[in-house]
């Protein structure tokens, strides 16, 4: 996500003292972090039940009082709040308060429908102060730094912006024609770290490799899309720099970082992370399930255990060389949209793991119509061979069985279909959720 720094900077004393919570909290004890945690879902809710007509109903009809809460399991007793609820109740999840300086955002609705809700001023703050914390940790980095951004800046191929010195590049004309262009702008402006969409920024080494042109980082940083397991091993080796992936979403309520031990952690200061299972109760080993998470600061429009239709599943490592006591997820697994159905019944994701042979393909996609049928994109590099194409197809097969049919489609970069922001999904599916949904 992008940043206006006026829209954090409006109360500096305020984002300090987010930021220097912030800085403390994954070093506090896991007993006293869950106790700082439940007091501000406490809170939330509280505030919710006071202010935001949908919660008040909610709250009445389940006999919940939120002065009530006193351990995690009364929390659980709220329903999950799905993205068809808020649409729904747009207007009663809102605050009756006038004076949070909240504003207007929607998502880029990759999955249907854009999702509209309001942020205000404190959640902005925190946001900032969220990727403050994520950039210094790897690269010291303070304001006034130069960073460039490859992902959704839809204006122009560029621009520089003098004032938070930024240099943006649009993922939409990421190309052979523009990639020493690209290149030249990065010299010229010496950015002290790169962020961006995985996909856009793998796609960025290809083209240099291509042109035998070099550049170097102390740290990337990828967010925004999944962080396929081959993508990150080529950014890692082409810019000779480590990758930091950072999950976040527009509803910020969710954050979970990868720290400088190649662990992710769920930064449970920021939201509170759930991982649910098919009828909606808390997994607590390492099974995959349903992302769900509250947002902590956000009084505009409070999403409670908010479903973001992300699959993740929880380590079995309980700590962290980094010294983080904050809880460390296995991985993400994608969206549930983004999982293969196959006609034997099977639910197949991180597909990404039968392209790790594949070493000439610049960018590609997997488009499911329906269970009986997949088609592969695929934007391969000069050097691609049939031999690949062979692999790549004896991979899938692993993975998905002999009874769905494969068909690859060579494509350029512009075919390869994007999100109004840019963004590239490795699996579009288009099989219903609800035919998927009862195997999570």
């Amino acid at each position: 996500m992008d940043f206006r720094f006026k829209d954090y900077l409006t109360s500096p004393f305020e984002l300090w003292k987010i930021h220097s919570f912030m800085k403390k909290a994954p070093f506090y004890s896991k007993e006293k972090m869950d106790n700082i945690t439940l007091v501000r879902l406490r809170e939330i809710c509280k505030y919710a039940n006071a202010h935001v007509p949908y919660y008040k109903k909610l709250f009445k009809d389940i006999n919940l009082n939120p002065d009530d809460i006193s351990c995690y399991s009364d929390f659980e007793k709220i329903p999950v709040l799905d993205k068809n609820i808020v649409i729904e109740n747009f207007d009663d999840l809102q605050s009756d308060e006038k004076n949070l300086g909240a504003v207007l955002c929607e998502t880029s609705g990759s999955t249907g429908t854009p999702l509209h809700f309001y942020l205000d001023k404190k959640i902005n703050m925190a946001t900032f102060a969220l990727f403050w914390r994520t950039w210094d940790i790897a690269s010291k980095w303070h304001i006034g730094c130069r960073q460039a951004m490859i992902s959704g800046y839809a204006e122009g191929k560029y621009q520089y912006k003098r004032k938070t010195r930024i240099l943006a590049l649009s993922s939409f004309y990421l190309s052979a024609e523009n990639v020493k262009e690209f290149y030249d702008l990065l010299i010229k402006y010496r950015p002290k770290f790169l962020r961006g969409y995985p996909s856009a920024i793998y796609l960025f080494g290809k083209l240099l490799e291509e042109q035998k042109l070099k550049l170097k980082f102390t740290h990337i940083f990828t967010g925004a899309e999944s962080l396929l397991p081959f993508q990150k091993t080529f950014i890692e080796d082409y810019f000779e720099c480590k990758v930091i992936d950072h999950f976040t979403h527009w509803e910020r309520t969710a954050s979970i970082c990868e720290c400088n031990c190649g662990r992710l952690h769920a930064q449970n200061d920021y939201g509170y992370h759930e991982i649910l299972d098919e009828i909606g109760k808390p997994i607590k080993d390492s099974s995959v399930g349903r992302l769900v998470c509250t947002g902590l600061f956000n009084h505009a429009m409070p999403l409670i255990r908010y479903d973001t239709r992300d699959l993740a599943s929880w380590s079995k490592e309980k700590k962290c060389k980094c010294g983080s006591n904050f809880p460390i997820i296995n991985k993400i697994e994608g969206r549930i949209e983004d999982v293969i159905l196959t006609p034997e019944g099977r639910l197949v994701g991180r597909l990404d793991a039968a392209f790790k042979y594949n070493n000439n393909i610049k960018l590609s996609c997997i488009y499911q119509k329906d269970v009986e049928n997949i088609t592969v994109k695929i934007v391969p590099s000069d050097a691609y061979t049939k031999e690949e194409e062979k692999l790549l197809l004896t991979e899938l097969r692993k993975r998905l069985g002999t009874q769905i049919n494969i068909h690859i489609e060579y494509v350029t970069e512009e075919q390869i279909p994007r999100t109004p922001r840019g963004k590239v999904r490795f699996v579009i599916s288009e099989v219903p959720r609800e035919k998927k949904f009862g195997h999570y």
